[in-house]
């Protein structure tokens, strides 16, 4: 029996802990004033209990936040009545411990397990849990004190051996944990654990030969655990077969074979929350298997409906799954709970965007930077629709506060010079700027395309240098013999005097694009062939407004849903 996750957190105190919680702990209402009487036991009590104080729960999720409070709160009542039968507070406590212990809080799991020792020692899942959890902890002593008190309640227990063998292990007690071992591997669903530890020990004894059968026999048991491989390959090395070493080092993964312990199943199964749901929502969303995905985000939010991050990675599963409106209806969802909610608002600006809802997506954007002036992505994006607007001094600003922020944003990089030229600003100081960029920046090649057309048609005197746009051009159309690159290089031969040459290249031109259906492009290339052919420049802008490279890249919201990051996913 591997370690599972079950779905019902609901079902907590009716369906998993069994003879540890059921009909052991039948508890009234919450009295929440009363809870701190665990960090501070009453006097009767004091002697047997340690407090337990309360433990920040901020990172826990919803659902098991309000398990250990309530149980914290009806555990509090038992003990101020002062009457309570300890069986009845051993088994409080040890509830709460397996709260704790299950949402990952482990020095509070550590003092109710052993609240319950003290109050019910001759109950063995007390000592084993307490043990348990002090060897998943790294307690060696403390651990190896309470599973040797479990041994002795319950000598039968068979995976007593394979903890105990652990323990003995990390303390050099070779042969105790060779004993234990070849017990617990009489157990079949020990058997491929036991067998793995019975490997490391005899790599610890120099037993190699001993080692590779044990650590193969472990293998074919449990094909899955990769982290058998990592001993095999050292077993392997040892013995000089280095082929085989390499091959099994390759293959190690984290991932040691499971055992069949009741108890600890028991124990796992009794809390689980919504995140497991969630991370094999996430899991199928990587695997691009969104009908999956749908189902997992389902379970775990009827689980933790509140889980606000959650509900925004199922929006964007169900984007990337082709359900547009159910993504849209899931995004305003978080938002109606929480409008500041900054990856919502994100996306939903993004799908807005594709729309053509430009206003309302604008909305999101500024809604995202009142609470986060760092955001990046918003900046940019909403610099992008302020440049398709005409409003070309707020496009700069976004795009300048965009770079301040996240540097590596290519297409800010010329759009930010792009809409500081379009507010009027000199060439000669655009030009000089973009210089710097391309010095900063030679891997991209549209800066030095821009730079190009600004030096070849510059209506600023001082910002013409045809000689300088010539050596830029070349560097791009050798490489990227692109239709817009072999443009721009007949653009800089004619404005160095060349105009047949530039009438060449821009025949070049319009023979690659002769079957575009964008009648007005192909007009535009033939005024320029005539104009080089005529001796003269062409009357154009040195940056048109509908050049693909000097305007906002298209949006693919796809992009944004699958790939932006998010700092919490569920």
């Amino acid at each position: 029996m591997q370690l599972t996750d079950s779905k019902h957190i609901n079902d907590l105190c009716l369906r998993h802990l069994h003879g540890l919680l059921i009909g052991l702990f039948m508890l009234g209402a919450a009295v929440p004033l009363l809870a701190d009487t665990l960090s501070e036991p009453p006097g009767n009590w004091q002697d047997k209990l340690q407090p337990v104080p309360e433990a920040d729960l901020s990172g826990t999720e919803p659902a098991a936040r309000k398990a250990i409070t309530q149980t914290r709160e009806r555990l509090a009542e038992l003990l101020s009545q002062g009457t309570t039968e300890a069986p009845r507070l051993a088994a409080g406590y040890g509830q709460l411990a397996a709260l704790y212990q299950l949402a990952r809080i482990d020095a509070p799991a550590a003092l109710c397990w052993d609240n319950a020792r003290q109050l019910q020692p001759d109950e063995f899942r007390w000592s084993y849990y307490a043990g348990y959890l002090a060897l998943k902890r790294g307690q060696t002593e403390i651990a190896l004190a309470a599973l040797q008190r479990a041994r002795e309640i319950k000598p039968d227990y068979a995976p007593l051996d394979l903890r105990l063998a652990q323990l003995w292990l990390d303390t050099n007690e070779l042969d105790k944990a060779h004993a234990a071992l070849l017990r617990a591997s009489r157990q079949p669903g020990l058997r491929a654990s036991a067998l793995y530890y019975l490997g490391e020990l005899d790599l610890l004894r120099r037993d190699y030969e001993s080692a590779q059968q044990h650590l193969l026999e472990a293998l074919e048991f449990a094909p899955q655990a990769s982290a058998i491989h990592y001993p095999l390959a050292q077993a392997y090395r040892h013995q000089g077969q280095q082929d085989l070493a390499r091959q099994h080092l390759a293959a190690f993964k984290p991932g040691l074979p499971a055992a069949d312990d009741p108890l600890v199943a028991e124990l796992q199964s009794a809390l689980e929350t919504s995140r497991a749901d969630f991370r094999l929502a996430m899991r199928a969303v990587k695997e691009q298997d969104y009908q999956k995905a749908f189902q997992h985000f389902e379970d775990g939010l009827k689980i933790d409906p509140d889980n606000l991050a959650a509900r925004v990675s199922y929006a964007r599963a169900l984007y990337l799954g082709g359900q547009d409106e159910a993504a849209l209806a899931q995004l305003n969802g978080v938002l109606e709970r929480k409008p500041e909610q900054t990856l919502a608002n994100f996306l939903l600006a993004v799908l807005r965007q594709s729309r053509g809802e430009s206003d309302a997506a604008i909305e999101h954007y500024e809604r995202i930077l009142q609470h986060d002036e760092r955001h990046a992505g918003a900046r940019f994006y909403l610099a992008n629709l302020l440049l398709e607007r005409g409003q070309y001094a707020e496009a700069a600003k976004q795009y300048a506060a965009a770079l301040a922020v996240d540097p590596d944003i290519p297409p800010a990089r010329l759009l930010e010079l792009v809409a500081r030229q379009r507010t009027g600003e000199p060439d000669r100081m655009i030009a000089a700027a973009l210089e710097q960029r391309v010095t900063d920046h030679p891997g991209q090649p549209e800066l030095k395309y821009a730079l190009a057309r600004l030096y070849s048609l510059s209506t600023d005197t001082d910002a013409r240098d045809s000689a300088r746009a010539l050596t830029l051009a070349n560097q791009l159309a050798p490489n990227q013999p692109t239709p817009l690159n072999i443009a721009v290089l007949a653009l800089a031969a004619a404005a160095d005097g060349q105009f047949d040459q530039a009438a060449r290249l821009q025949q070049q031109v319009l023979d690659m694009l002769r079957w575009t259906p964008d009648e007005a492009a192909l007009q535009r290339l033939q005024t320029a062939l005539d104009a080089y052919e005529a001796g003269h420049m062409p009357d154009q802008p040195a940056w048109p407004a509908d050049d693909p490279l000097l305007t906002p890249p298209p949006l693919n919201p796809a992009d944004p849903f699958r790939h932006y990051p998010a700092a919490v996913p569920y």
